[in-house]
């Protein structure tokens, strides 16, 4: 593939993380090593100079006493990278855990782990950390699940080591038993607030724009808080950050069970329009290489559709038709509608 990451060996799963350290973006996802299907969970490691070419590198952590590394994120402090992550011990409690490398290439896990534990009893869902900066502190969200409704769980620390229960930033059950992969970031002094649900609302990634505070959450839109953005099948995971310019980016897996393809999406600008809404454009250079036209992508009757080798593989009522941007690449089209006020992302073969 040309613009995205993907492997030939082992199971490429999600990302797990995105920092720029020391001249060099560090992508970090699942890997299973051994099998081409979902296993004993590591975290693998690719580095970039333009988020577009990238270099494999070592496994950055693999379950020793854990019994799998799962998905998490990275951030940079004290010039070291921090990598957080969900493990489940032996005796099956799920825990956060932290490795850290001061040269970007050999981790050492943090010798207090676990750094962080659920605050629930019994058959609790708790884990995929997302560690952030907030103003002279830090705050870390995790996904979690308790009697069915879904909850994001947030802590505070001022040494990325000690972390304190601070209580549950979102209780609904409209996001089905449990929530992945929850994320704050600022853009332009507004915050967005990303999930991924347990249902398909139409899709499972949502975004919400709002305020925080640094410990509540205020959405603009009380009444619909979450809505999507990308719209297509294969669109699950993201994870987001920031370049060397604090330009917001988000990546995601592109993945589909039909065909049992996955990939690394192209990163993503994250902007918010003048009307409010989330908008994902491709990152930088690879905005050159969209085309109006595709043969994959048309519009007729009041429908935009997918198509490959005649069968549709998406198709959505438009009133007019609305302007369309796309970028292919090796069994893969990703859609960016109206300014990217929607994506479409898809594997076609």
């Amino acid at each position: 593939m040309k613009y995205h990451y993907s492997r030939k060996e082992g199971w490429l799963g999600n990302p797990c993380g995105l920092v720029y350290f020391k001249g060099r973006y560090h992508l970090f996802f699942q890997l299973n090593p051994y099998l081409p299907r979902y296993g004993l969970m590591h975290w693998g490691h690719a580095v970039s100079e333009d988020l577009i070419s990238w270099e494999e590198l070592a496994v950055a952590i693999s379950p020793e006493e854990e019994d799998s590394c799962n998905s998490g994120s990275a951030i940079v402090f004290d010039e070291k990278i921090w990598l957080f992550y969900n493990a489940r011990t032996s005796s099956g409690e799920d825990v956060i855990c932290s490795a850290y490398s001061e040269d970007g290439i050999c981790f050492t896990k943090l010798a207090d782990n676990p750094v962080a534990k659920s605050p629930y009893d019994g058959t609790s869902r708790f884990g995929e950390p997302f560690v952030f900066r907030y103003e002279n502190s830090f705050r870390m969200l995790v996904g979690a699940g308790l009697d069915g409704i879904a909850r994001v769980l947030q802590y505070e620390s001022n040494d990325l080591i000690n972390w304190k229960y601070m209580g549950e930033l979102l209780t609904d059950g409209r996001y089905g038993s449990v929530i992945e992969t929850p994320q704050l970031i600022e853009i332009d002094g507004k915050w967005v607030f990303i999930i991924q649900s347990e249902r398909h609302l139409p899709t499972k990634v949502l975004f919400a724009v709002g305020d925080y505070d640094g410990n509540r959450f205020v959405f603009d839109d009380e009444k619909e808080p979450f809505k999507p953005v990308d719209i297509g099948n294969d669109f699950l995971y993201p994870i987001t950050s920031e370049d060397e310019e604090g330009r917001k980016i988000l990546m995601a897996w592109m993945f589909s069970p039909k065909m049992n393809s996955s990939a690394i999406s192209i990163p993503r600008e994250i902007c918010i329009s003048r009307n409010g809404e989330v908008c994902l454009l491709p990152y930088g250079e690879l905005a050159r290489g969209v085309v109006k036209e595709s043969r994959f992508v048309s519009y007729g009757a009041g429908r935009l559709r997918v198509i490959f080798e005649g069968r549709t593989l998406f198709d959505k009522a438009y009133r007019e038709c609305p302007e369309i941007r796309v970028l292919e690449d090796v069994g893969t089209v990703e859609v960016f509608v109206d300014g990217g006020r929607e994506n479409i992302t898809l594997f076609i073969c």
